[in-house]
């Protein structure tokens, strides 16, 4: 099993830098501090920044947001983002607002959660006030026995509600590893794939956590 994992995530990378060569390829490296308060909240400070196909930056977003656990499985989030697409002439500074209700569940090693996310974010570097967007997520990861590394897989779609209309697909399937108590690294594969120009974006994206 390990072999197999190991050898999974070598052919993602591989193929990911292979479509670094063209267009359509991008990086994401993201960080997030949280800080748990009162037993049920945490408050999270999220930077994330975007590179594209040569390394450049693309776009660069700051994040906070606030979470509530009533429950072992649903938590309630909302978050404000600042993001700052990045132009020859002038950066495009926008906001967006983002609501998630997530319901989790957990079968002997298999731990699975459902979110639905409201927002005016595309997540694509436009943000418009006048559009807003449902997006749900559903995803599976295996606890794997003996190993530390947790592998997962989840499928998102977004809903346009002013064009009433399912836009875009995103396909993930990654890892996270746990350091500690506080630590947490993860690196992934994602597909954006758009449905009405058949078009599609490959992304590496690698994250780091860590609680206070």
């Amino acid at each position: 099993m390990r072999r197999l994992l190991l050898s999974l995530f070598i052919l993602l990378i591989s193929f990911s830098i292979v479509q670094a060569k063209t267009e359509v390829f991008g990086t994401w490296i993201e960080l997030t501090f949280t800080k748990k308060f009162l037993k049920d909240f945490e408050f999270s400070i999220i930077p994330e920044l975007r590179l594209q196909d040569d390394f450049t930056i693309d776009e660069y977003i700051f994040e906070g947001k606030l979470s509530y656990e009533p429950f072992k499985f649903l938590d309630f989030a909302a978050a404000y983002r600042l993001n700052t697409n990045v132009k020859k002439n002038a950066d495009e500074i926008s906001h967006s607002a983002v609501f998630d209700v997530t319901g989790k569940t957990d079968y002997k090693r298999f731990k699975g959660s459902l979110r639905a996310r409201f927002t005016n974010d595309t997540d694509g570097g436009d943000v418009p006030w006048t559009s807003f967007y449902f997006r749900p997520r559903a995803k599976i990861a295996y606890n794997i026995k003996g190993v530390k590394i947790e592998p997962y897989v989840s499928y998102e779609v977004f809903h346009n509600f002013r064009e009433k209309e399912y836009y875009k697909g995103r396909f993930d399937v990654g890892f996270s590893r746990k350091f500690g108590k506080n630590h947490e690294a993860g690196l992934y594969y994602r597909l954006n794939d758009y449905f009405s120009d058949a078009s599609s974006i490959h992304i590496l994206g690698i994250n780091y956590g860590f609680k206070f």
